[in-house]
């Protein structure tokens, strides 16, 4: 993925969802609950598809981090 494209972390999802710039959100099967619970209810609030699937250590490797990743946003153009 082009690092251009999304955005990745809860922290950064959720600044991104309140400033209205992602489309879609990936949420990783093993995120979190209360990590979970707060992207859920900002991407509903602002009317963002999400979509579970995938794990931590994927998205990680997919992004190209080191560290467990549970949630990837894809910005809006």
């Amino acid at each position: 993925m082009e690092s251009n494209q999304y955005v990745a972390g809860v922290r950064q999802v959720n600044r991104h969802l309140l400033e209205h710039r992602i489309k879609k959100i990936y949420l990783a099967c093993d995120c979190e609950d209360d990590f979970a619970a707060g992207v859920r209810k900002n991407a509903a609030a602002d009317g963002v598809p999400l979509e579970e699937c995938g794990t931590r250590h994927l998205f990680a490797e997919l992004c190209g981090i080191k560290v467990p990743c549970g949630v990837i946003g894809i910005l809006s153009e």
